[in-house]
């Protein structure tokens, strides 16, 4: 697997802990557990409200901190239906947290607005000689992209770094072109075969709505290739998380020996291709 080259180094051993990290949202939504590796304490359990018609309060990832690191993680989809609710809100408003930074998806815009303020509070409070990354998989991959160009403008880390895998689009071209200028280290990791990061289209001409909507990536797309024939297989943070460990082996099977339970089981990355036949075989037997 190769990347482009970047304006900064692309650190492979970052994008493989903060997959884990990425991955460590869903057990904490799911199921309140939360796995950290060696050195990182919990600092914030993130919680905000998905569904502008109806909001509902959720966690949606957390703040770790290690000596030198502090680490923002959002989840993905999970919560049915809010977070579908959300993701299906293409209508786009204005980026709350900038001046000249466009519009982005009203959804996802508002459910990061709802934890923004206490997210904010919380990072603050740590100290900014540290590096900030900020990543999500999925869904949290928009989240992480709101996330990254609000830290960079208002906070005292004007530097984060953001790794995102599997994430859809989450604004229009003067936000992805505001976002770029603003964020130098942005890393969004691309599963050449994954539908995810194809949602929203670019372009919803009128009359969707008078103007249209139109929606842009923001940078540095890194493709990576895993063809497991099933949607949800193809997006899947452990398969994303098997990939980048392509890079680094070594790192990645030492975190994940030092650490039980904080690295993805890779068991659903196995590729299969029985096409009908399990159906059919089934029907025959009626």
């Amino acid at each position: 697997m190769t990347f482009p080259d970047q304006k900064h180094s692309f650190d492979s051993q970052a994008a493989i802990l903060l997959a884990a990290m990425s991955y460590q949202t869903y057990p904490l939504y799911s199921e309140g557990r939360l796995t950290l590796p060696k050195g990182y304490q919990l600092r914030y359990i993130i919680r905000a409200f998905a569904d502008v018609e109806t909001p509902t309060e959720h966690a949606y990832g957390f703040v770790a901190e290690s000596a030198n690191t502090i680490i923002i993680a959002f989840r993905g989809y999970a919560a049915y239906p809010a977070d579908l609710l959300a993701a299906y809100d293409i209508l786009q408003i204005p980026y709350p947290f900038a001046s000249d930074a466009g519009k982005t998806s009203r959804g996802f815009t508002c459910l990061y607005q709802s934890a923004r303020d206490s997210l904010i509070q919380k990072v603050n409070k740590l100290s900014s000689a540290k590096k900030l990354f900020i990543t999500g998989h999925n869904y949290g991959g928009a989240l992480a992209a709101l996330a990254g160009l609000d830290f960079a403008l208002n906070t005292k880390f004007p530097r984060p770094y953001v790794f995102t895998y599997g994430s859809p689009r989450i604004g229009d071209h003067a936000f992805a072109q505001r976002f770029n200028q603003a964020v130098s280290d942005s890393f969004r990791i691309v599963n050449i075969h994954d539908p995810f990061p194809t949602f929203p289209s670019p372009k919803y001409p009128p009359p969707f709505t008078e103007e249209g909507v139109y929606y842009q990536h923001v940078k540095a797309k890194l493709p990576v290739s895993f063809q497991l024939k099933n949607t949800p297989r193809n997006n899947a943070i452990a398969c994303y998380f098997q990939a980048v460990s392509q890079l680094d082996p070594a790192f990645s099977r030492s975190i994940c020996t030092e650490n039980p339970g904080f690295c993805p089981d890779a068991e659903i990355c196995v590729p299969f291709n029985r096409g009908c036949k399990a159906i059919e075989h089934r029907s025959e037997q009626r």
